[in-house]
């Protein structure tokens, strides 16, 4: 009788299509499609249905901060939409444990210092880490709960 793996989900919030490819291309290169369950949202409506269905609820969001949202009529993109989702899960009860990295273009300490206020357990700047840091990064996120930047 074989033992079915339980695969840790994970969450890409992006509407960057090039950092979707890369992120998928990273888990699928280094083979570890076994080990999770790489699933990509390109706007906040889309993620924020995955995060909030049990089913598909994820241990660890990557989330990129500047993304578009609708204010009234007009669609207008700003850091303040990432930071708006990450602070409608650090503050609901059913979503708090998820672990919410951030992963951004701007690196910047006044960002750093907002998520971190915010709830955020690391905040990686797109770019600046290999593709087995970032797996390395996942891995150590999910053996302890501590802020990392």
């Amino acid at each position: 009788m074989e033992t079915e793996i339980k695969k840790q989900k994970l969450l890409l919030v992006d509407d960057n299509e090039l950092t979707r490819i890369y992120f998928r291309e990273v888990f699928w290169l280094h083979g570890l499609e076994y080990k999770y369950d790489l699933t990509m949202a390109e706007n906040l409506e889309q993620a924020h249905e995955l995060i909030t269905n049990p089913h598909t609820r994820p241990e660890i969001i990557f989330l990129g901060l500047v993304m578009p949202i609708r204010i009234g009529q007009q669609t207008v993109t700003t850091p303040e939409a990432g930071f708006n989702l990450l602070r409608r899960i650090k503050t609901d009860p059913e979503l708090k444990d998820i672990q919410v990295i951030i992963f951004s273009a701007f690196d910047n300490l006044e960002y750093k210092e907002k998520a971190k206020s915010l709830g955020a357990d690391a905040y990686l700047v797109k770019g600046q880490n290999m593709p087995q840091d970032i797996l390395q990064f996942v891995q150590n996120i999910l053996e302890k709960n501590t802020y990392a930047q």
